[in-house]
C-alpha cells in the first residue's frame, strides 16, 4: 500500500495512520516523502502551510489525524501543542516533555520501529 501526500481540499479516511505536518520547511516535506517511498508502512501525510490560508481544512485534517507535527518557527500554532497527539520541532519550546522531535522523520521512523 502506498502513502498519500494530502493538501487542501482533500481529506482521506482509509484506515492508514494519518499525520499532519503544520508549517513544515520544504526540506522536511521532501524528507518525509522520501521516507514514505521506501517504508514498509503506509501513511496519510497532510501538509498545511500558512500560505494555504485554509484554517477550515487544517482543522478538518487535524481532526482526521492520529498525530500533529508542528514546526515552532512561529507562535501561530502554539495552542495546538497542548493537544495530546501533538509533537513539535523547531526553534521554540512550547512544553517541556517527550513530544519534542529533532525533525518530523523521527516520528515516522518511530512508528515503523513500533511495528517490528
Amino acid at each position: 500500500m502506498d502513502s498519500n501526500l494530502i493538501t487542501p481540499p482533500d481529506i482521506i479516511k482509509n484506515g492508514l495512520h494519518s499525520v499532519i505536518l503544520i508549517d513544515p520547511e520544504q526540506a522536511d516535506v521532501d524528507a518525509v516523502v522520501r521516507f514514505c517511498q521506501f517504508s514498509d508502512r503506509a501513511f496519510n501525510v497532510y501538509v498545511y502551510t500558512p500560505n494555504m490560508d485554509n484554517v477550515t481544512w487544517m482543522t478538518a485534517a487535524v481532526n482526521a489525524s492520529d498525530a500533529i507535527i508542528i514546526n515552532t518557527r512561529t507562535d501561530r500554532y502554539q495552542d495546538l501543542c497542548l493537544l495530546a497527539k501533538t509533537y513539535y520541532y523547531g526553534p521554540k519550546n512550547y512544553v517541556e516533555n517527550q513530544r519534542k522531535l529533532a525533525d518530523p522523520l523521527h516520528y515516522f521512523a518511530a512508528q515503523v520501529d513500533a511495528d517490528k
